[in-house]
């Protein structure tokens, strides 16, 4: 659940970027009603002024949304509809989105990414596509950190991994790929995936055969499917 207002205690706290960094400021937990109110009585002074100060302001998506999917209607597609209702549960932590290519499969996933990140504030979150991911394991052999980037990622409160499939399957990338989704499921992690393959063909794509069906065993027991 997202942290509440500091102020009112009811309303979610909303976030707040950096208009000169695009970075979050996570320094206040205040909800919008309580920022239009003038003065606070712990709080003697106008948050209009305290944002005009420190170049701040409220927003309603991650700052990695990509311009393109702003303003998307939740009706542009069925499968948007339907997988905004998805909640993970205790039986099934993980969403897949699968289909074609151009069937609004990451489209889906952002939209969902951001009410789960808003819902959820400020715990962190993070989207990404499979070839950031690849240079996160990638960087963290150059920076001799692998073990900690592999933690980070499993716990993370909500994870997104975006076009699955489409990454250099090494034998290094597939173990650690495993080793991601093997954990995060075991503590019931709320993880989204996005993908062109299904079970069979996904799994043909593994060096080893056996990682590769224990992978795909992983999504189907613990994930909810949607086709787009």
């Amino acid at each position: 659940m997202a942290s509440k207002c500091l102020h009112c205690r009811t309303n979610n706290a909303q976030p707040l970027m950096s208009i000169e960094t695009l970075k979050l400021d996570k320094s206040l937990l205040i909800c919008r009603a309580c920022s239009e109110t003038k003065e606070h009585w712990d709080f003697p002074f106008k948050y209009s002024e305290v944002f005009e100060k420190r170049n701040i302001k409220f927003i309603d998506y991650h700052p990695d949304y990509p311009q393109a999917f702003l303003n998307t209607d939740v009706n542009f597609s069925p499968v948007i509809a339907k997988a905004m209702a998805w909640k993970p549960a205790d039986n099934k932590c993980g969403l897949i989105l699968h289909g074609e290519t151009g069937t609004c499969k990451s489209r889906t996933a952002w939209l969902l990414f951001n009410k789960m990140w808003l819902d959820n504030y400020p715990k962190k979150a993070m989207f990404l596509q499979m070839r950031k991911f690849e240079r996160i394991i990638e960087n963290s052999f150059e920076d001799r950190d692998h073990g900690n980037s592999i933690d980070s990622l499993i716990k993370l409160p909500l994870l997104v991994l975006d076009d699955l499939g489409k990454e250099r399957l090494t034998v290094r990338m597939e173990t650690d790929l495993f080793s991601i989704i093997d954990e995060r499921t075991s503590n019931l992690m709320p993880t989204i995936i996005t993908t062109n393959y299904t079970g069979t063909t996904l799994c043909d794509r593994f060096n080893n055969k056996e990682t590769g069906t224990a992978f795909v065993r992983r999504l189907r027991d613990y994930f909810d499917s949607i086709s787009a």
